[in-house]
C-alpha cells in the first residue's frame, strides 16, 4: 500500500492479475449545498475526504456530508419554485451535486459511497475524463433503503478514458429525514483492461424514432445515434447554420401527415417534448424545422439537465431559437470554463430583454460583468437566484440596485456584504422571497431586518439561516413584516434567548406556515405558545435542539395546530424516543422528525 499525505492511496491485485487503484476522496472541489456552517467540520461536503470516520456505525453523525434539504418540504414552503420546462427532467431529477478530487488518474471500474444515514439519494455518478468531457458511470432513481448503513457500488464496469473527478448527483426528495455520506471510494486501473462501451448521457428517443421511421430514406443523412452532449456541442450549431442558409433545399417527406396540421397545432404537439427532442425534430425536415424553431416554444427554459454539455458553443446556437424567452435556468452549467463570461454577457445582450426569470445557481463563470449586463439589459425581471455564485464582488451585487422589480432574491452562499445589500433591499418594493442562507460576508443581519421591516413590507419569506450576526433585535423588526408566512432562523446562535421579540413575530404574522428555529436553543414553551395560539396556518415547525421544549407542549402543538405536517424535535433532551412513537400513532398526518445514532454494536451487523 502507497499512502500519499492524509490521502490513501491503494494497489491491490485481482484475481486476473489484473492490478487495481483504490483511493478516497483527496479534496472537495465543489457542491451545491451542505448543512454545515462555513470553516465548520460539522456536517459539511469537506468530510467526504479519506476514509470512512464513522461506516459502519448508522445515525446522525456531525463528521459526515449532509445536504441542506430532504423531503419535499422545501418545495411546498411558500419560498418554493417550480421547474422551467418540467417535462426536461424526467424520473431522475438531480437536485444536489458535489466534485470530489482524487489524487491520481485512473481508468474507472468502480465508485462505492459509505452512507451512514437514510441511503439511497445518489441517482448518479459522473466522471470528468482528463481531455474535459462528462461521462455517467451510473444512473438510478433514488432508493428508500431503511435504517441501515451501506456501502454503495453500482459501478463495476471498465470504462475507456481516464478520470480523477467524480460529480456525485443526489435526489433526496423522497427521503424521509437527511441522508448523511461518510466517504466515496474510487477503484481503477492505470492502464486500460478492455472497456464498457460508453453510452452515456442517452435517454429514450422512441417518440424521435418513431417519426424517422416513416421515410427515413428520403430525409437528410445526419448521424443520431450520438450521444446529446456532442449533438449540443458539435452537431446542433452545425446544423442551425446549413439550415438557415439552405432551409428551402431541405428535402421533405411525402405524404407527411403533420404537414396536414395547422402550425398553432404542431406548436401545442411539440410543447409536450423536452429539449433534447425539440433539437432533434429540427433536423427531420423542413416542415419539423420550422415548427421546432418556433420561438414560443422557448418561453421557458431549464438547461440544467444538460451541465454536462451546456458549452460556449452550445449557449450561443441557442440564442436563435430564444427570442421571446421569459424564464431561465442556467443553474449547474458552464464549471469548468466550459462557459466564458464574455460569451454569457453576449447571450444575455441578444436574449434577456424579455427574461423575468433568471437562475444562474453554482455558476461559477457568473463574474461583475455578468451582473452589469444582467443589469442593463433585463429591466423585467422578478427572480434572480445566484446561489453559490462566488465569482463576484461589492461592484457587480451593486449593480442589482438598479431593478425596482425583483421580487425573489437568492444568495444562498454567495459573499454578498452589507453596502449592496442594503441599496438593493431599499431599491425592491415588491420584494417577497430572499434567502441569505450561509452568507458570513454580511456583518450585521440586524441592520439587514431593519431595512427589510421599513423598505420591504411585501416579503412573504425570509431565510438567515447560518446568520450569526442576527440577534432580537432584527426578529423584532422583522415582526413588522406583517405578511410573512415563511422564517428560517436555524442555527442563528446570536439570537440566544428569544422570549418577547419571538412571540411578538407570531402575533404579528398569523400568516405563518414555516418557522424554522434549529439549534435555537433558548426556545421555550412558552415561546413556543405563541404560534399554537396566533399562527393558525402553521404547517412546518423546526425545533431541533430546542433544549427546554417539553412534550407538554409538544402535544398540544399536535392536538391545536390542525395543519401541521412537520415537526422536528432532534435533540430534545426532554423528548423520549417512546413519546414520538405514541404521537405518530394518535397524529399519522404529522411526520415526526427525532434523529438517532446506532453504534455498530448496538445494531450487531456484520459489515
Amino acid at each position: 500500500m502507497a499512502c500519499a499525505n492524509s490521502m490513501t492511496v491503494s494497489t491491490s491485485a485481482a484475481q486476473d492479475g489484473v492490478k487495481y487503484i483504490e483511493q478516497y476522496a483527496d479534496k472537495v472541489l465543489d457542491f451545491s449545498s451542505h448543512y454545515g456552517s462555513e470553516g465548520s467540520v460539522s456536517y459539511t461536503a469537506y468530510n467526504l475526504t479519506g476514509k470512512p470516520s464513522k461506516f459502519p456505525d448508522y445515525g446522525d453523525f456531525p463528521q459526515t456530508f449532509v445536504m441542506r434539504t430532504y423531503g419535499r418540504w422545501w418545495d411546498e414552503a411558500p419560498s418554493g419554485t417550480k421547474k422551467f420546462m418540467p417535462q426536461t427532467f424526467g424520473s431522475i431529477d438531480g437536485r444536489d451535486y458535489v466534485d470530489l478530487y482524487f489524487e491520481e488518474p485512473v481508468y474507472p471500474r468502480k465508485v462505492s459511497i459509505f452512507e451512514t444515514y437514510n441511503p439511497g439519494s445518489v441517482v448518479r455518478i459522473w466522471a470528468l475524463s482528463t481531455i474535459g468531457s462528462w461521462h455517467t458511470l451510473w444512473e438510478g432513481e433514488p432508493q428508500l433503503i431503511g435504517h441501515t448503513p451501506r456501502k454503495f457500488s453500482p459501478v463495476e464496469k471498465a470504462f475507456n478514458f481516464m478520470s480523477k473527478i467524480i460529480k456525485l448527483e443526489f435526489d433526496q426528495s423522497q427521503h424521509d429525514y437527511y441522508p448523511e455520506i461518510d466517504a466515496v471510494l474510487l477503484v481503477g486501473t492505470r492502464e486500460p483492461i478492455g472497456f464498457y462501451k460508453d453510452d452515456d448521457l442517452s435517454h429514450d428517443n422512441s417518440l424521435m424514432q418513431q417519426i424517422l421511421s416513416l421515410k427515413i430514406n428520403e430525409i437528410p443523412q445526419v448521424d443520431l445515434s450520438s450521444n446529446f452532449s456532442s449533438f449540443l456541442q458539435d452537431e446542433f450549431p452545425k446544423i442551425l447554420k446549413d439550415s438557415g442558409e439552405n432551409s428551402s433545399s431541405m428535402l421533405n417527406m411525402p405524404d407527411d401527415p403533420f404537414r396536414a396540421l395547422p402550425h398553432e397545432t404542431m406548436i401545442k404537439i411539440f410543447g409536450y417534448l423536452d429539449l433534447k427532442s425539440l433539437c432533434r425534430c429540427s433536423q427531420v425536415n423542413s416542415h419539423f424545422h420550422n415548427a421546432s424553431m418556433d420561438p414560443f416554444l422557448y418561453i421557458e427554459i431549464s438547461l440544467k439537465p444538460y451541465w454536462y454539455c451546456v458549452s460556449d458553443k452550445a449557449l450561443t446556437s441557442l440564442q436563435s431559437r430564444f427570442n421571446f424567452i421569459q424564464k431561465l435556468d442556467l443553474s449547474w452549467c458552464g464549471n469548468y470554463m466550459k462557459i466564458n463570461p464574455d460569451t454569457f454577457v453576449e447571450f444575455i445582450e441578444n436574449c434577456g430583454g424579455s427574461l423575468t426569470s433568471l437562475r444562474l445557481n453554482c455558476c461559477k463563470f457568473i463574474n461583475n460583468a455578468c451582473l452589469k449586463k444582467i443589469s442593463e439589459v433585463c429591466k423585467n425581471l422578478r427572480e434572480l437566484s445566484l446561489q453559490n455564485c462566488v465569482g463576484v464582488d461589492d461592484r457587480g451585487f451593486s449593480y442589482l440596485a438598479s431593478f425596482s422589480t425583483l421580487s425573489h432574491l437568492n444568495f444562498y452562499r454567495s459573499p454578498i456584504q452589507l453596502p449592496p445589500l442594503l441599496e438593493i433591499l431599499k431599491s425592491s418594493p415588491h420584494l417577497q422571497h430572499l434567502n441569505l442562507g450561509s452568507c458570513d460576508s454580511i456583518s450585521n443581519l440586524d441592520e439587514v431586518a431593519v431595512t427589510i421591516s421599513r423598505h420591504n413590507k411585501e416579503l412573504i419569506s425570509i431565510d438567515f439561516w447560518k446568520g450569526s450576526s442576527l440577534t432580537t433585535i432584527g426578529l423584532q423588526a422583522l415582526s413588522q413584516c406583517k405578511m410573512l408566512q415563511e422564517v428560517d432562523f436555524g442555527w442563528c446562535f446570536g439570537i440566544g434567548v428569544p422570549g418577547e421579540s419571538l412571540r411578538n413575530l407570531a402575533s404579528n404574522c398569523p400568516h405563518l406556515r414555516k418557522v424554522f428555529l434549529a439549534a435555537v436553543r433558548g426556545v421555550s414553551d412558552l415561546d413556543i405558545s405563541a404560534f399554537l395560539q396566533y399562527c393558525p396556518e402553521i404547517q412546518q415547525l423546526d425545533l431541533l435542539g430546542a433544549w427546554e421544549l417539553t412534550p407538554d407542549m409538544c402535544l398540544q402543538l399536535l392536538m391545536h395546530c390542525k395543519k401541521l405536517r412537520l415537526l422536528d424535535v432532534s435533540f430534545c433532551d426532554k423528548i423520549e424516543n417512546s413519546d414520538i412513537a405514541h404521537w405518530k400513532k394518535i397524529f399519522p398526518h404529522v411526520s415526526l422528525k427525532k434523529s438517532f445514532q446506532l453504534r455498530r454494536q448496538d445494531h450487531g451487523q456484520n459489515l
